[in-house]
């Protein structure tokens, strides 16, 4: 089990989530394949993105699986062009390895954005990782609203 699924499970636990988190063994960590192991849509899997932001920091921006981000809605949203986070530089910038990057316990000063395209999911669950390839929590849309308590709502996927 890695630091961030650690750090994340007892951080569900305290908020009393727990017995939402989901252990499958999956084979990569895409959204298509966790949405298979799942049996439900690609766009339900929550997908973080980690972007380099001004000043040498970085923001990760949450979104739907099925959602690709726009250079000019992010940039027209965010103020900045958007650049992926060099994947070694992932766990120590944002405290998530790339491809398990979750809106929980991000280091600290990282700001976290929810993507409108995961809205399109009320009255659904979408399911977020939780620091690792083999695990997901099970949420609804103002659930993960609660959890996470992004900076706000952002528009720049399509």
């Amino acid at each position: 089990m890695t630091e961030a699924r650690k750090r994340a499970t007892a951080y569900l636990e305290s908020k009393g989530y727990a017995d939402r988190i989901i252990d499958f063994k999956n084979t990569d960590i895409t959204a298509e394949s966790t949405a298979i192991a799942l049996n439900v849509d690609a766009d339900r899997i929550c997908k973080g993105l980690a972007f380099k932001s001004k000043g040498g920091s970085a923001i990760v921006v949450l979104a739907s699986g099925k959602a690709r981000v726009d250079n000019h809605m992010f940039k027209e949203q965010l103020g900045f062009r958007p650049t992926m986070v060099p994947w070694d530089d992932c766990e120590e910038l944002i405290g998530h390895r790339a491809g398990t990057i979750n809106p929980f316990c991000l280091n600290e000063g990282i700001k976290l954005y929810l993507d409108l395209s995961i809205r399109k999911h009320l009255g659904e669950t979408v399911f977020p990782g939780i620091g690792d390839e083999d695990s997901v929590v099970e949420l609804t849309v103002d659930e993960l609203e609660k959890l996470t308590k992004p900076v706000c709502w952002v528009n720049v996927t399509k």
